[in-house]
């Protein structure tokens, strides 16, 4: 009942003085807010970037022709070439899949008249696998493992070329795209904003995917490269080198080849994002300390104002323990109330946030139940860290001295 009556007393004390205590709250605020919304994101984003590599979804390696050799084109790799990795590469690979990509050397002959009826534009063209679960769909369909093994005539198209085209996502899918002669049945259209079948990534406006076994049909010649999947992270190196030795004996000592890891790359994400973290951490630490400082004011100034309060409180009995349990409570209340309204900021600043990053690392599972235990024992800890000065001053005032202040 005692510690009730210090709530009380707590809150009483915040409302005499409301404005006074609002400015006071808004470090506490910020500070809550800033290392919640950090820690929630960046504990969110490094389990959605794990998640994506362990999925097996993504292919572990990405082959491309060193273009700062002397003769890339001597180089050039092959539809072939995919099947003469996969047979040489003992348990180190699970599969490789030849890629076209508007973002290579031969990004010009990508460039394709795609139409429908008296309707034409210049698309990109690209390739794709089956049933890919990171390309999100506006609507329709991917490409099913059927489709790509028999090399079907079936598109993905993205929403701009499906409007100017055909009017709407919906009325394209089941009609006929006609590209360099060559007729294709319109299985699905990308969804922009999502991280795969964005704008970014494709390169432009209007573009097309096909099945690479599709397209190596359509546009015969060299790929752009080769996506590997391996066993797992261990075998990569052992990927790596097979992939190396059997293009090399199949294109010469002196072809050159880039091969890059996604998984290097996934984990560079995660440290740049580690540092994002880190950085704005720093801000809402320094954020709590002045806001520490703060309460920290407003409690001596408190002691201050009740002096007299605390020479009759000692007058009559009370003891030093008592005092400093009552100035701490209001210390602590006063970090609560700015921890909880920082909270709710930090909330809102992680739902903003989270759909953007989820757009580019897929979905994102934030830890709720941490951030909230981290609010209040931020909230706690600072205000009784900066509630300790003035409780022990209050408790330490002569009794006779504050009766005369």
């Amino acid at each position: 009942m005692r510690y009730l009556e210090y709530v009380r007393e707590a809150l009483d004390a915040l409302m005499r003085n409301k404005t006074r205590s609002f400015l006071t709250l808004l470090g506490m605020v910020i500070g809550v807010a800033a290392v919640d919304a950090v820690y929630g994101l960046s504990v969110g984003a490094a389990k959605a970037i794990n998640a994506s590599f362990l999925s097996g979804s993504d292919p572990s390696l990405v082959v491309y022709v060193d273009p700062k050799q002397a003769d890339p084109d001597a180089a050039r790799l092959s539809y072939r070439d995919a099947d003469l990795v996969a047979a040489n590469s003992g348990d180190a690979i699970v599969r490789v899949v030849p890629f076209y990509s508007y973002f290579l050397a031969s990004q010009s002959s990508r460039y394709v008249n795609a139409r429908n009826g008296n309707k034409k534009v210049a698309a990109l063209a690209f390739s794709w696998q089956a049933d890919d679960p990171g390309l999100e769909l506006l609507a329709g369909s991917g490409f099913s493992a059927d489709e790509v093994a028999s090399g079907a005539h079936v598109a993905l198209i993205s929403q701009d070329l499906a409007i100017h085209l055909y009017g709407s996502e919906q009325r394209a899918i089941g009609r006929t795209l006609t590209v360099n002669g060559s007729r294709f049945e319109i299985a699905g259209v990308p969804d922009p904003n999502d991280g795969t079948g964005g704008k970014g990534y494709f390169g432009g406006s209007y573009y097309f995917i096909l099945p690479y076994t599709t397209f190596h049909a359509f546009a015969p010649g060299s790929i752009d490269g080769l996506l590997i999947w391996t066993q797992s992270a261990q075998t990569e190196d052992a990927a790596r080198v097979a992939t190396l030795a059997t293009l090399t004996h199949a294109h010469g000592a002196y072809a050159k080849y880039r091969i890059d890891s996604i998984r290097e790359q996934l984990l560079q994400q995660q440290k740049i994002i580690n540092v994002i973290a880190v950085s704005l951490t720093a801000i809402g630490a320094i954020s709590l300390l002045v806001a520490g400082i703060g309460i920290m004011n407003i409690m001596l100034v408190a002691v201050t104002e009740r002096t007299r309060e605390i020479g009759i409180r000692k007058s009559i009995g009370a003891r030093r323990g008592e005092i400093v349990a009552q100035f701490l409570t209001e210390a602590g209340f006063l970090s609560l109330i700015g921890g909880a309204a920082g909270l709710l900021l930090g909330i809102g600043a992680i739902a903003l946030a989270q759909d953007a990053l989820e757009r580019t690392l897929g979905p994102i599972a934030i830890p709720w139940s941490t951030v909230v235990i981290y609010a209040f024992l931020f909230s706690l800890g600072v205000g009784l860290t900066f509630g300790v000065y003035p409780a022990a001053r209050a408790s330490r005032l002569d009794p006779v001295e504050a009766l005369r202040a």
